[in-house]
């Protein structure tokens, strides 16, 4: 069988296995190296506090062996030097772990200087040859010392060990120390100790290693390698097509979570498998009465399309007949402004006349004159009031207007032109809004709108007519708030407070005549409202005004078709 540990590799349950593995080593060989070089130190410092104890204890059995009681008497305790031999020999032990104990006293000469500057004399060994022993000059030094003092040295053969001087201290007061013990403890014993364990820790290290690392490859099996197995197989089956198969993975932890996922998932894919067949059962069954269901969709297609083609001839009656309208709105507009300019100097020049006619020394022939231009004048004065009288408001004729037929209507109209431009219109209006208003200034308001939103957005956008209750009206005479917006490239501020002034435009010559707007606002006041534009330069406008509503009850009445409605002017 050929082995590719490369796809192991790659897998989680080796990554987290050498990685777990290689903490797991070092913290192991870490631990040990620590272990062992404490146990050194430790058994250093027990060497040197057995050399500490060992020369405080020979001190103490010096002063123990002191005759009678006199104090002064303590000097005689050196005059016996083989009983404090045997002593030393005794405190060293067989194992000779404290290989070597010399006391020395302090020459009874020198007592003047305490002793201290002189050389100090050996008085007992525990080494069977004195002549071994070292008796230096800076012996002396140490009996000015008050607590004992301890050096770590290197012995002749090469061993550590720990050289301890203790002086002993005289029991009469203010007296300088009688002698001074040296105590030498041999660290080969110890070191042997140590190096012992630690070989037996460098040989047992690489079995623990191993060991863990046995133990860890079968708790990651357990706890990983298992479950992701049973999953990804699970899996397999499933991407075969068998949509029974599950993941039987029993735990409490992530992946275990992911199993019982896996499983929802699983019986999800079953039920719609099922769920698939049944409706391709349902499909081939309703494949059968498809053909007839087609066959009466085109028939009815056929008369759509009937009516659609009606519904153009019909609009391009419309259009023609709402060119006229606005045709005639222009000139209204401009008849009332000619009868306007005409009428302020023909009433100023038939004033002048009539005091000229007034005075008595005028000549009949002058007279004769006057009389012909009164005559001329009140002509034109009659052509005047008659052209004003063609641009009075006409009355009001207000109804029940439910709003939804009334842009449905206004709708069809507008669907060629909104097609053309890639505009989609949008009305957001209760069910239940009627208005009490007069039909025709209504279709104007609209069309003139709409028509202005439609010159706004060249490049195609989306018209939204929202409509709400004026919920500060009174009940009795409801009212309703009407938002029309566009998304086009908006009003420049420093002309939005021109857009309501008559015969102000921003189109090129030709395309508008700056009337839409103004019109609209006056049908709106003439029906108690009022009208106002919010704009967002490159953002769209919107056109605010109010209506009022209808609070009675709506009597049945076939709603006209939008015929008279004017075509919009301009928006500014």
């Amino acid at each position: 069988m050929k082995l590719n540990p490369l796809p192991w590799l790659r897998s989680l349950h080796a990554k987290l296995f050498l990685l777990t593995a290689a903490v797991t080593s070092v913290v192991t060989i870490a631990v040990a190296l620590v272990t062992s070089e404490n146990s050194r130190r430790e058994a250093t410092a027990y060497a040197k506090r057995l050399a500490l104890e060992s020369a405080d204890t020979v001190a103490q059995e010096i002063h123990l062996m002191v005759p009678g009681h006199d104090d002064r008497d303590e000097m005689k305790v050196f005059a016996d030097p083989l009983r404090v031999n045997d002593r030393l020999e005794e405190l060293a032990g067989p194992q000779r772990i404290i290989f070597q104990i010399d006391v020395f006293k302090r020459p009874e000469q020198s007592h003047a200087g305490h002793g201290q500057n002189g050389h100090l004399e050996l008085v007992a060994s525990s080494l069977k040859d004195e002549s071994e022993v070292d008796i230096g000059s800076e012996l002396a030094s140490y009996l000015r010392t008050s607590e004992p003092k301890a050096e770590l040295i290197t012995l002749t053969d090469g061993s550590q060990g720990w050289k301890v001087y203790k002086p002993i201290e005289s029991r009469r007061k203010g007296r300088p120390p009688i002698g001074l013990v040296r105590v030498y403890c041999d660290m080969e014993r110890w070191e042997a100790v140590w190096k012992t364990t630690l070989h037996r820790t460098y040989t047992t290290l690489p079995f623990v290693v191993l060991g863990e690392f046995v133990i860890l490859w079968v708790i990651l099996g357990f706890v990983l390698s298992d479950p992701l197995r049973a999953i990804t197989q699970a899996m397999k089956r499933l991407e075969k097509g068998d949509v029974e198969s599950r993941a039987l993975v029993m735990r409490q932890d992530e992946l275990g979570t992911i199993a019982t996922q896996f499983n929802v998932m699983a019986e999800q894919l079953q039920r719609a498998s099922l769920e698939r067949e049944t409706l391709i059962s349902e499909i081939r069954e309703l494949n059968a009465t498809l053909q007839v269901r087609v066959d009466e969709a085109l028939e009815e297609l056929q008369a759509k399309n009937l009516e659609l083609e009606q519904l153009n001839e019909r609009d391009a009656l419309l259009r023609e007949e709402l060119g006229q309208q606005e045709r005639l709105a222009v000139a209204g507009q401009l008849t009332a402004a000619f009868a306007h300019e005409v009428g302020t100097p023909l009433n100023l020049v038939n004033s002048h006349l009539q005091l000229l006619m007034s005075q008595g020394d005028v000549s009949p022939r002058t007279r004769e004159r006057l009389d012909m231009i009164h005559t001329q004048i009140q002509r034109v004065g009659d052509i005047v009031r008659k052209l004003l009288g063609l641009t009075r408001r006409p009355q009001l004729s207000l109804e029940p207007t439910p709003l939804r037929p009334l842009i449905e209507g206004l709708h069809q109209l507008w669907i060629p032109t909104l097609a053309s431009h890639a505009i989609h219109f949008e009305l957001d209006a209760p069910e239940d809004c009627i208005l009490h208003v007069d039909r025709k200034q209504m279709e104007q308001i609209f069309i003139n709108l709409v028509n202005n939103a439609i010159d706004a957005m060249a490049e195609g956008g989306r018209i939204e007519l929202r409509v709400q209750a004026d919920s500060a009206s009174d009940p009795a005479r409801p009212r309703w708030l009407f938002e029309l917006e566009d998304t086009g490239g908006g009003i420049p501020p420093e002309i939005l407070s021109k857009v309501f002034k008559p015969m102000f435009t921003t189109k090129p010559e030709g395309k508008g005549t700056g009337l839409g707007l103004p019109i609209v606002r006056e049908i709106v006041r003439n029906h108690g409202g009022d009208a106002r534009i919010e704009s967002v330069p490159g953002r769209g406008t919107t056109v605010c005004f109010s209506l009022p509503g209808f609070a009675g009850p709506l009597t049945a009445t076939p709603v006209p078709a939008p015929e008279q409605a004017q075509e919009p002017q301009t928006q500014a």
